[in-house]
């Protein structure tokens, strides 16, 4: 691995351990020099218990273990929690990628219950699990967000665990939904969809944190092309790698020679926000689409976009500093997280570097296919 890159990921382990060590809460984004966090991990969490499992795995100190573990005990009490589709980000960096790397029973058991809660979300009419909780306001009975994708792979790695084949089964039926809903014929990515929520019929489409209905939200592509390259590993349906193709064929095309998206692809001016969580969630998913495809054009698209993340939105010369990855934007359009880091971009940074490093590894990380030796 390039010297700026292998410099990068050690920076990331050295944080990620000292902030274990310090913090009361589970790091989300950054303001003002410091981390905002939270007691319970809000849909985050899993992301900063993830980092400490790959620092386990770099440096093998029992510390180092007892850390993640602690860690992912706390975001433990969650696995029952169905308020919510985040439960793949809660529970599978830190449950799912804990079990596989200490072989420990209990994490296996607490992503096992997470699925089961996530599959409680399924709604049998309209074949969609709906984001968020009606509770926080009535309009989300029936809306539906393409980040979904990512969580999915939590109910596939579940039944093949625990042998119910209804958890897949609702993995398949959701995946074909978002493909079918949340994808236009170019490949970019529709953030929202409205349902009846009586009937399940899609009503409009939408968006949260894009700049319309119409344009393409450039993490929420991203999320999409990662989403679609695992769930195409683990189900080797030639469906959904045909999806995640065209959904990264896409995301290339627009992000042309740089190496950092706009926040919104449709805000391409180069005086609107950047996001690099984007490209970081991007490049950790070019790299295993490099491996399910063959096609190296992705690997040296990632690795382009990983050195640019790498030689501009690192701080070097700032290691005390909170966050890794600079320069992410959270949610323009409410105006929350501009110009900030974050916890998944931090991840997934770490996550596509470690892929790099140890490709004989990524069976290790998640719910992932088992690749077997690196290549």
């Amino acid at each position: 691995m390039e010297p700026v890159l292998e410099q990068a990921f050690q920076l990331g382990i050295e944080k990620c351990l000292r902030d274990a060590k310090r913090l009361d809460g589970f790091p989300h984004t950054t303001t003002d020099g410091r981390w905002l966090t939270n007691r319970d991990g809000h849909w985050t969490g899993g992301f900063f218990v993830g980092m400490l499992w790959l620092a386990y795995l770099e440096t093998g100190s029992p510390r180092g273990e007892e850390l993640a573990l602690n860690w992912t005990q706390r975001l433990g009490a969650r696995c029952d929690d169905d308020s919510s589709h985040n439960l793949g980000f809660l529970f599978e960096p830190s449950h799912v990628r804990g079990f596989r790397i200490s072989g420990r029973s209990e994490l296996r058991e607490g992503a096992l219950h997470a699925a089961r809660a996530l599959a409680r979300r399924y709604r049998s009419r309209g074949r969609y699990i709906p984001a968020w909780s009606s509770e926080l306001n009535p309009a989300y009975e029936g809306l539906a967000i393409v980040d979904t994708v990512m969580n999915l792979p939590l109910l596939f790695w579940a039944a093949e665990e625990s042998g119910e084949g209804s958890l897949g089964r609702i993995g398949r039926a959701v995946g074909a939904t978002i493909a079918g809903q949340h994808l236009r014929p170019d490949g970019s990515s529709i953030h929202v969809i409205y349902h009846d929520p009586l009937t399940g019929r899609p009503l409009k489409a939408g968006t949260h944190q894009g700049v319309s209905a119409d344009s393409c939200w450039s993490r929420g592509q991203a999320w999409t092309l990662h989403g679609f390259t695992r769930l195409a590993a683990l189900t080797a349906d030639p469906g959904l790698l045909e999806v995640a193709w065209r959904v990264a064929d896409h995301y290339l095309m627009r992000l042309g020679s740089a190496a950092i998206p706009p926040w919104d692809f449709d805000r391409a001016d180069p005086s609107e926000p950047k996001d690099t969580s984007a490209a970081a969630i991007a490049a950790s998913g070019l790299l295993e689409l490099a491996r399910v495809t063959a096609q190296q054009s992705y690997r040296l698209a990632a690795e382009r976009m990983l050195r640019g993340l790498a030689t501009t939105c690192v701080d070097f010369e700032h290691p005390d500093a909170p966050g890794l990855v600079l320069h992410a934007t959270v949610d323009l359009p409410h105006g929350s997280g501009v110009d900030v880091s974050t916890v998944y971009g931090d991840h997934y940074f770490l996550e596509a570097l470690f892929k790099l490093r140890r490709p004989g590894d990524w069976h290790r990380l998640g719910c992932v296919a088992n690749y077997g030796a690196a290549d």
